[in-house]
């Protein structure tokens, strides 16, 4: 062989192992986005199959609060704290969701505590009753917690069903001027389709897309001079996307990545955000990024 040829053959090889390298990467940069999206789903099957789980031992849990009507057999101390400070800071109420109990409060109410607010949480049952109901027992509370506090306004804290309550509550009218920030998680405004599998009972039928309550709601006016954040979870399957913004255009939106429905309720992330939008006395603090 002449050593032009040798010389030609030393030349060419470069060139091949160049055009093997470029047809590897194509492949490797698949092989990575693979990766990651397997990584994607298989946390959110995880979030999903927490949720439903979560879900399954609420419902179980249901016959027992229809034989008990106090329903929180084992009431937590922080659920109902005032601060020692002497002026009166504008309290918080917390209305939770359908399968809900005080107790599904206490990681925000140990924020709260922290914090120096004063809070209660109102607990129901959702059968037997109906939105309006609710709504009329929330009024009644923040009328009897204004006047024991000495507070000139109330902030309403609303998961799922509790945030329709409260916007059922506002849209009355009697809540005027006493509402200074209202944060609703997750709650149902444009329905859920989880009401359709609860054949039985008017909430369930309320929270219907559609429903004449959901309707009435949507196009009552917004509420003047309250702050109101909605809450939306990109993982929730009970009230998914946009379903849980109200519909005035004044509600600012905080969607939470990586939580479900429920997972909100935990999440770290969600209770900073709502206890540095809660002001004491009408001035609102840093929100955490």
């Amino acid at each position: 062989m002449s050593q032009a040829q040798i010389d030609s053959m030393h030349k060419a090889a470069p060139v091949g192992d160049d055009r093997r390298r470029r047809a590897i990467r194509p492949a490797q940069r698949r092989i990575g986005s693979a990766r990651t999206l397997f990584g994607v789903i298989g946390r959110a099957a995880m979030v999903h199959a927490s949720e439903v789980a979560l879900i399954a031992s609420l419902a179980a849990r249901l016959p027992l609060r229809l034989v008990d009507a106090r329903l929180d057999p084992t009431p937590d101390p922080l659920l109902s704290a005032e601060p020692q400070t002497a002026p009166p800071t504008r309290p918080v109420l917390l209305i939770h969701g359908f399968c809900g109990t005080k107790s599904s409060w206490s990681l925000l109410a140990r924020s709260l505590n922290a914090r120096g607010l004063t809070f209660e949480a109102i607990t129901y049952t959702p059968f037997g009753t109906s939105v309006d109901q609710l709504a009329d027992r929330l009024i009644a509370e923040v009328g009897r917690i204004l006047v024991r506090t000495g507070a000139d306004k109330v902030h309403l804290v609303g998961h799922s069903l509790g945030g329709v309550v409260i916007a059922q509550a506002i849209a009355d009218g009697r809540l005027t001027g006493l509402v200074d920030t209202v944060v609703t998680l997750g709650s149902p405004f444009g329905g859920s389709p989880w009401a359709n599998l609860l054949p039985i009972g008017e909430i369930a039928r309320a929270l219907r897309e559609g429903s004449p309550l959901l309707r009435q709601l949507a196009s009552a006016p917004a509420p003047d001079g309250v702050r109101w954040l909605a809450f939306t979870a990109t993982l929730d399957i009970v009230v998914p996307g946009p379903r849980s913004v109200p519909a005035h255009a004044q509600a600012e939106t905080i969607t939470v990545g990586g939580v479900g429905h429920l997972g909100m309720l935990l999440s770290r992330q969600v209770i900073n955000h709502i206890v540095a939008a809660l002001p004491a006395c009408g001035t609102v603090d840093a929100v955490p990024a």
